[in-house]
Order: C-alpha cells, then sequence, then structure tokens
C-alpha cells in the first residue's frame, strides 16, 4: 500500500484556487483531490466542508500585503516614485484577488462576512490607509493641499477600473501592459496633485 502523500495546507488551498478560479465554486472536490494528488477524505479532514474550503482559498487577507507599505509612507522621498510603488503593490494585488472575490459572489458569499462591523470590511480598511497615506503625504508638503479623501478616491478608482474590466470582459492579464497603464495612471495622478512649483 503506498503511503499518503504529505500536503501542506497552502498546497491545498494553491490548488483549490486554481481549479475554483478555472471551473468556478461549483468544481467537484474529487478533482481538487485528484489534482493534488490526495484523497478525497483529505480536504475535508482539514477544512471540513467544500464552502469552508472555498472561503479559505479565495477570500481576500484581512490585512493586505500592500497595507503595509501604505501605513509606513510617505518618507521623504519624490511623491511620484513612492505612488508607483504603492500603486504597483496595489495593482498586483487586485488583478489576485478580483477573480476571487466574482468566484465568491457567484456562490452567493460576499466579503461582508469577513467583518461584524462595516469600519472593519476590507474596501472600509483600505480606503481608510490610502486617505491616510495622502493626507500624511499633503502634511508633509508632497502634495498640494487637496482633500486626502477625494486624493484617495482618485487613485483608488484609477487602479480597481482595470482589473475589474479585465476579468469581466475576459481579457486575461498582461502584465507589461498593466505596468504601463499603472505608470500613466500615476503619472496623470501625480501631474494633478504635486504642489505647484513641481508642475510643468
Amino acid at each position: 500500500m503506498a503511503r499518503p502523500r504529505n500536503i501542506t495546507d497552502a498546497q491545498i488551498l494553491d490548488e483549490a484556487r486554481a481549479c475554483f478560479l478555472e471551473h468556478g465554486a461549483g468544481v467537484s472536490t474529487t478533482l481538487i483531490a485528484e489534482r493534488l494528488g490526495v484523497s478525497h477524505g483529505v480536504l475535508f479532514q482539514r477544512f471540513g466542508t467544500k464552502e469552508q474550503l472555498l472561503r479559505a482559498a479565495l477570500l481576500p487577507p484581512f490585512e493586505p500585503p500592500w497595507m503595509a507599505r501604505a501605513r509606513a509612507g510617505p518618507d521623504d522621498r519624490d511623491a511620484r516614485i513612492q505612488l508607483l510603488e504603492l500603486a504597483e503593490e496595489l495593482s498586483a494585488y487586485l488583478e489576485r484577488i478580483v477573480p476571487c472575490l466574482a468566484v465568491l459572489r457567484s456562490a452567493g458569499m460576499h466579503v461582508e462576512c469577513m467583518a461584524e462591523q462595516r469600519e472593519d470590511l476590507p474596501p472600509v480598511r483600505a480606503r481608510r490607509e490610502v486617505v491616510a497615506w495622502f493626507s500624511r503625504a499633503i502634511d508633509r508638503g508632497l502634495l498640494r493641499p487637496v482633500r486626502p479623501e477625494h486624493a484617495a478616491d482618485l487613485f483608488l478608482g484609477a487602479l480597481h477600473f482595470r482589473p475589474f474590466h479585465q476579468h469581466l470582459s475576459n481579457q486575461g492579464f498582461d502584465r507589461s501592459e498593466g505596468q504601463a497603464y499603472v505608470t500613466f495612471a500615476i503619472d496623470a495622478i501625480h501631474r494633478t496633485l504635486a504642489p505647484a512649483a513641481e508642475r510643468p
């Protein structure tokens, strides 16, 4: 008798995520188990139910990786460079998470289940962190005095539209084209928000 394959929860979640994204929420857990080379029961021993596996594989993390950069900044470097760094990290995150959110929504699940209070919902927390970043940048004179909420919404809106459009129109994500778009968007935003002395 062959020994059961040792497999980590992370490996299970990676393969489950790939299957859910490829086939939708209705994909059989048998297919996921087959692709992992484990028994069907292993999935349920680790994650309880298919719904719990779906949530674990596709729900965004409570603390997205880009948020640490937003919380730590800005520093004294050029604002455009820092906006570009933050935008690249956030854009890459959105490209990964938008398809996951679409599959969850198709299964009748929503990110609202991640938080007990509205203030803790991922989009609300994300906006709050970006507003705080812009507020600090304005206070330091890196950007001209504007309402930080407006600046944050401009920044977030420019970055959110493209991954949602690409996913919904089934265009996929082209890395070089995505990079060119992010650079263009940040150049436009920075020209709008730069202090008067720096504007062309």
